[in-house]
């Protein structure tokens, strides 16, 4: 039962409240333009939240041992159901049915558009990318550090690097950067340093600046992909089409993890470089294919 409510719960929490913000921004005939300041500003604030959260999951897991910090996590899990009950009005898409959209219709407006399909490339490589570097900067760290590692103070500094990326996207969006662009060269980015992570694995400065440069990467993506989905996925069919890119990423993801000790973390890490490169690539003809096309009209 734990790994479906997880799955489903996921599943919300990448779609569900994007979608609504989305919604919401333009049933109120709020300017376009402000969409991905908003985002920036409040993965800017998740960041904030991560780094205590680290600093407490230490301290719980220091007092009620491995399970502290899950126990601790049910109350904030209970505040945000509330904060959404009553502070969410609910909003639908508009619709030529009474009836949500299937599936069969995602995947026709999906394939009918190259541009939401090399917006579904993006997401599912570099998500799957980041998935597998959750799971293993862990043990690329306890093979480079002489002793135990910190990792609750580890966390803290990856959010402190994610909300500097964050914060960036903002500034650039303020000044009127162009989204693709800016995800264009997150990426390339994001795959040279994870590059680096792979081939200087031995070095402890070498992981772990690599790591920081990857997590603002992070920092600097959700809200890049936020508002790239805001421009590019119909409201009508929004949630449906951002879970559906979802299946890619977790085949890259269980594909990995099922060959984990062929691979090792090296391996791992050399899997996550190809998919950051391929996203890289995606979002590069995304970047054309919207200049084209604005270019047409």
């Amino acid at each position: 039962l734990q790994p479906d409510a997880g799955g489903i719960g996921t599943s919300l929490l990448f779609s569900a409240p994007e979608s609504w913000l989305v919604g919401e921004h333009s049933r109120k005939g709020f300017d376009g333009k402000w969409l991905g300041q908003t985002f920036g500003w409040a993965y800017a604030g998740d960041s904030f939240v991560a780094i205590a959260a680290g600093q407490l999951a230490a301290l719980a897991a220091v007092s009620r041992g491995p399970a502290g910090p899950f126990e601790v996590s049910v109350g904030f899990l209970a505040a945000g159901a509330l904060i959404a009950l009553l502070k969410w009005k609910e909003n639908v898409a508009p619709s030529d049915t009474k009836e949500g959209p299937t599936i069969s219709e995602a995947v026709k407006v999906m394939v009918s558009d190259r541009k939401i399909m090399l917006v579904g490339a993006v997401q599912a490589l570099f998500e799957g990318a980041m998935y597998i570097f959750v799971l293993q900067w862990p043990p690329s760290l306890i093979a480079v550090v002489n002793g135990s590692v910190p990792f609750g103070k580890v966390f803290s500094c990856f959010m402190a690097s994610c909300l500097l990326g964050s914060t960036l996207f903002s500034a650039l969006a303020k000044r009127g950067a162009q989204v693709e662009a800016m995800t264009a060269l997150m990426l390339v980015s994001a795959a040279a340093s994870m590059g680096v992570a792979t081939v200087g694995g031995s070095s402890l400065a070498a992981v772990l600046a690599a790591f920081f440069v990857f997590e603002a990467c992070v920092g600097m993506y959700f809200p890049s992909i936020g508002t790239i989905r805001s421009k590019h996925l119909p409201d009508s069919h929004r949630s449906v089409i951002v879970n559906l890119f979802g299946v890619p990423l977790n085949l890259i993801v269980v594909s990995v993890f099922l060959s984990i000790k062929k691979l090792g973390v090296s391996g791992a890490l050399a899997c996550s470089t190809v998919a950051l490169s391929l996203a890289a690539v995606s979002s590069i003809l995304l970047y054309f294919t919207v200049n084209r096309e604005d270019g047409g009209d």
